[in-house]
């Protein structure tokens, strides 16, 4: 049987969104983040984020100075970095507006920490947050 590829799993999770109705999603790191893409990261009181929308590659919200081994780590999708002096939730934001989104259905994977949520929904109020289960577990 052969081995799925991440890109399968990234696409598989995008036909679930569909599905569902998740105009996105975000993921911080953990085990959604690791066998989704392989990229496994700690976390710290800097925002990491994931942000997986319907169609494209995934992009990523990080510290700019994890830059390098960012890069060493993520396969597929855009890097977006943030500065000491910026809001990376912003950043999130900025990306999903790049995506045309402006409102919608966003989906959180269910260890996202409650600071990155409040974060995010002070910088994208017209959002619908809901839980990313149902998308993550297909």
């Amino acid at each position: 049987m052969p081995q799925t590829t991440y890109l399968d799993r990234v696409r598989k999770l995008q036909q679930a969104m569909k599905e569902l109705g998740f105009a996105a999603l975000v993921l911080e790191p953990g085990p959604a983040m690791a066998d989704l893409t392989g990229v496994r990261w700690g976390r710290s009181e800097r925002t990491f984020a994931m942000i997986v929308t319907e169609t494209g590659v995934p992009a990523w919200v990080l510290p700019a100075f994890e830059e390098k081994r960012a890069r060493e780590l993520i396969r597929s999708g855009d890097l977006h970095l943030w500065q000491e002096d910026e809001n990376p939730f912003a950043i999130i934001a900025q990306v999903l507006r790049d995506r045309g989104l402006q409102s919608g259905r966003l989906g959180l994977e269910d260890s996202v920490r409650f600071f990155v949520f409040d974060g995010l929904r002070r910088q994208a109020p017209r959002f619908e947050y809901a839980s990313a289960a149902a998308a993550l577990n297909r």
